[in-house]
């Protein structure tokens, strides 16, 4: 929690300062690597702006200044989020006295929604320039949130094509940037390099498992995962299987494995290494897609979560490369139909069948080709840049 000392000397600071200021607000990790990813870039190109706001290490370490740490705002959970609420809107106020009182030349805010879209609306009656990055995905659940921002924000600056549309068609300044794994998916690296990379023998079937990068998600997903690579192995002898674990997850709490080879740090590696991945729905099955690796999409919560999800989710697809595709062009099964009896077959079918891999490969190099070129982080920077309030930079 900030301190009303660093608060007020913060504000004091700011108020002596005559540079460009603009405010970045990030909530999760995912938005803070995105937003650092931005800051960098609005650093190359305007050295003397000073950044402040909400983020995490990343932000830091990217120059913009942290009045409040997304450590103390990562939640799970329905009871979390609402235990959480209370913290969350004395933080949003604090935010908006600083935007009150050091007018920032523009406000950008990273993903987020229930927390930025209330500092949207106050902003954007300040007359401060709002830029949006990442927005809601309005396009999947709650749309009328589209509305909201588009009344609310100077531009939105989307990650997909087809959000981009959604949000131009709700009234919104839209520009697609492209998406931020353009520039780090390792598209360059060959099969044979990645199994070299993590030990694997290159002439022997790999099949890679990604069930998530929160503990709650591997809890549900690996068990099956490993009931499948059971089935697979009598079938397939010679099959190797790897594991490459999210930085979140302790492997002292993962069950024996005997058949799995666990990797920290090559995903990508892991992922241009296997033949076919059984990969938990998330930004995962887009970094899979980009290498053009084969999947199996699968998704389990619990009940709660999941009783919700299908009152307010309209979308009939999960796995990002389908919602992308607008049908079904990976197998994907969700809650009950994640069961070892339901996987299992797919993936054998899968394996044993090369032309239905290279059918899914190609319609996942058309998906690639839908994200845009590298340098979201940078777009995103010009686009920012070119709604300051004050309308140059200091030379």
């Amino acid at each position: 929690m900030i301190s009303q000392h660093k608060l007020l000397r913060f504000t004091f600071h700011a108020l002596l300062n005559t540079m460009p200021t603009i405010m970045i607000v990030a909530g999760e990790p995912s938005g803070d690597l995105q937003a650092s990813r931005v800051a960098t870039a609005l650093k190359e190109l305007a050295p003397d702006l000073a950044l402040f706001g909400m983020g995490g290490d990343l932000m830091e370490q990217a120059g913009v200044e942290l009045i409040y740490h997304i450590r103390d705002s990562a939640v799970m959970g329905i009871g979390e989020v609402f235990t959480a609420i209370p913290a969350f809107l004395k933080k949003r106020k604090h935010l908006k006295q600083l935007i009150r009182t050091k007018r920032p030349d523009a406000v950008v805010l990273v993903d987020f929604g229930d927390f930025n879209m209330p500092l949207a609306r106050f902003t954007h009656r300040l007359g401060i320039p709002v830029i949006y990055y990442i927005p809601p995905k309005a396009w999947a659940w709650r749309p009328n949130r589209a509305k909201k921002i588009a009344k609310t924000t100077t531009a939105v600056a989307s990650i997909f094509p087809f959000a981009a549309d959604f949000y131009r068609e709700a009234g919104a300044n839209v520009e697609f940037v492209g998406h931020p794994l353009l520039d780090f998916a390792r598209i360059d690296l060959s099969c044979a390099e990645a199994r070299r990379a993590i030990g694997l023998n290159e002439d022997h079937t790999v099949v890679g498992l990604m069930p998530g990068s929160r503990r709650r998600e591997v809890e549900r997903l690996l068990p099956v995962m490993l009931e499948v690579t059971d089935q697979i192995h009598q079938t397939v002898p010679d099959c190797q299987f790897v594991l490459p674990l999210a930085p979140g997850i302790d492997s002292a709490t993962l069950p024996e494995m005997p058949l799995i080879n666990v990797v920290r740090e090559s995903v990508y590696e892991a992922m241009r290494a296997s033949d076919l991945m059984l990969i938990a729905s998330g930004t995962a099955t887009l970094e899979a897609a980009c290498l053009g690796t084969p999947m199996i999409v699968v998704y389990k919560m619990s009940r709660l979560s999941w009783h919700i999800l299908r009152k307010l989710v309209k979308l009939e697809l999960s796995g990002l490369p389908n919602v992308i595709a607008g049908r079904e062009i990976v197998p994907e099964l969700l809650q009950n139909q994640v069961t070892a009896e339901r996987v299992a077959p797919i993936a054998l079918e899968l394996l044993q069948n090369p032309q239905k891999r290279e059918a899914q490969q190609a319609h996942l190099r058309w998906v690639y080709e839908q994200l845009g070129e590298p340098g979201a982080a940078k777009r995103t920077a010009q686009l920012i840049l070119s709604h300051l309030k004050r309308g140059e930079l200091n030379d």
